[in-house]
């Protein structure tokens, strides 16, 4: 072994940590009825807001929401401190063809570099019925990739 061969392991090593992530579970709350219907009643005005403002930005979403097997808002806020990263919302996912809401919390950690925070609403537009029951998995964790750019002071993500 040289005197190279530590370092670049080592480095090695923290650049894969660096990209993983975990899914941490979601503690359920111990909520009366009252506040059930309550925090339901939020989620729902939060979505109605941000398909307003979505809806205003591009009409063309409105037809497009209304054509698909279902869609879904949440309001996400993330945080990225050097290498760690977090993120946590709430959201509803709705069928349109049966009008079902299902309520569901978002919570992300992992690592990537990086700094800052960032507020956003996220809408889904499921295609089809087996998307949009893959989407809504219960008590089970799901997983993602993505990357993201926004451009100017549009918010429009890419």
């Amino acid at each position: 072994m040289n005197r190279f061969s530590m370092p670049l392991f080592c480095a090695g090593i923290l650049l894969l940590t660096a990209c993983s992530t975990t899914q941490p579970t979601v503690k359920k709350e111990d909520l009366s009825t009252d506040e059930v219907k309550q925090r339901r009643l939020q989620v729902n005005e939060m979505a109605a807001s941000a398909l307003e403002k979505l809806y205003a930005q591009h009409p063309e979403a409105k037809a497009e929401i209304a054509a698909a097997a279902g869609y879904g808002v949440f309001d996400i806020s993330s945080v990225n401190a050097v290498l760690l990263v977090g993120a946590t919302g709430q959201g509803v996912i709705v069928d349109n063809k049966s009008v079902q809401k299902t309520y569901m919390r978002a919570i992300r950690a992992g690592t990537g570099p990086g700094i800052g925070y960032q507020h956003l609403y996220q809408v889904f537009v499921f295609k089809n019925a087996t998307a949009l029951s893959q989407f809504r998995v219960g008590d089970k964790a799901g997983g993602d990739v993505s990357a993201s750019a926004t451009a100017g002071t549009a918010n429009k993500q890419y």
